[in-house]
C-alpha cells in the first residue's frame, strides 16, 4: 500500500506542474523566455482537452491518495471537507482563464496575479494533498 500512495504523490506532483504550466502566463517583460503551455505537448489538437483532462486527473488523484492513506475509505470529517474544498478553491484559481472560456467569458487577470498564483497553488496544494491523506489515515 506504501508504494501505490508514492506513486499516487508522484502523479499528483506531475500533474501539478502540468496544470501550473499549462498556461504561458509567466513571461519573462521584454518579451524573453514564456514559462508555459504544457497543455500543448501532446499536439495543439488536444490543448483544449489537456485544460479539462489535467484539473480532473489531479482531482482523481487527491481522492484516491486520501482514499489509500484511509485503508480503501474517505473518511468525510470537517477537516477532510476543509482541505478538499480548499483544494479545489485554489484550483479554480489557477484555472479561472479555462473556466471562464468555458463560460462563453473574456477573462484576462493581470500578470501580478498569475505570478502569485503561480507560487500559491502548487505550493498550498501539495501542503494539502498530505494533509488530507493524513486525517485520511484511521487512528492507531
Amino acid at each position: 500500500m506504501a508504494l501505490r500512495s508514492e506513486v499516487l504523490a508522484l502523479t499528483f506532483g506531475v500533474l501539478l506542474i502540468l496544470v501550473t504550466f499549462g498556461d504561458s502566463h509567466l513571461i519573462v517583460e521584454g518579451g524573453g523566455i514564456v514559462v508555459g503551455n504544457l497543455d500543448t505537448i501532446f499536439g495543439f489538437a488536444l490543448w483544449k482537452a489537456m485544460d479539462v483532462i489535467y484539473p480532473a486527473a489531479l482531482i482523481a488523484m487527491f481522492l484516491l491518495y486520501g482514499w489509500t492513506k484511509g485503508s480503501s475509505r474517505l473518511r468525510f470529517n470537517p477537516a477532510s471537507v476543509l482541505l478538499f474544498a480548499s483544494f479545489l478553491a485554489a484550483l479554480a484559481l489557477i484555472s479561472v482563464d479555462d473556466i471562464a472560456i468555458v463560460l462563453g467569458q473574456h477573462l484576462e487577470p493581470p500578470q501580478i496575479y498569475w505570478n502569485a498564483v503561480s507560487w500559491i497553488f502548487p505550493l498550498y496544494s501539495a501542503i494539502a494533498f498530505f494533509a488530507f491523506g493524513k486525517v485520511n489515515q484511521p487512528k492507531s
